[in-house]
């Protein structure tokens, strides 16, 4: 008798909603679609402009992406916001009002200039906060001004 290791593969159907996200049934890709959740992300997956690995963009990120969000429209904006909210529960806290307030400046200033924004994306999937295109130039520039 002569033992054969071989490999099987298979394949499966699964169902992606807007933003990708992937379900086993259609109906929980339906019944998310439909939530505040699936809505806010659907949308946003439509202003994500640039996506890459943090690891080459800022150095030192593993496992992790970010992506830039481009508001051209007022209710843009305000997808941003209830993503930020709903994506970044930290800042609901009542202790934290003054730093979701100053997060919020940040937006309104980015949609103003027409600006990006950009948001991390961990490991986990799960998305922070991290500036304004602008912010971020300006103090990488500060920064080398200050070593001169």
């Amino acid at each position: 008798m002569k033992e054969v290791t071989k490999e099987r593969k298979s394949s499966y159907t699964v169902y992606a909603a807007v933003d990708g996200t992937e379900f086993f049934t259609k109906e929980e890709c339906s019944i998310y679609e439909a939530s505040a959740k699936g809505v806010i992300h659907s949308k946003i997956a439509k202003m994500i402009k640039g996506k890459g690995d943090a690891w080459e963009t800022l150095g030192g990120y593993d496992d992790h992406e970010i992506v830039a969000l481009k508001m051209n429209r007022p209710e843009d904006l305000d997808t941003v916001k209830q993503f930020f909210l709903l994506e970044c529960p930290y800042y609901n806290k009542k202790d934290n009002e003054s730093i979701k307030e100053a997060k919020f400046n940040i937006m309104d200033t980015a949609y103003k200039e027409n600006d990006a924004l950009i948001f991390g994306v961990n490991c986990d999937g799960e998305y922070y906060f991290i500036n304004s295109r602008t912010n971020i130039i300006d103090n990488l520039l500060n920064l080398k001004e200050d070593k001169e």
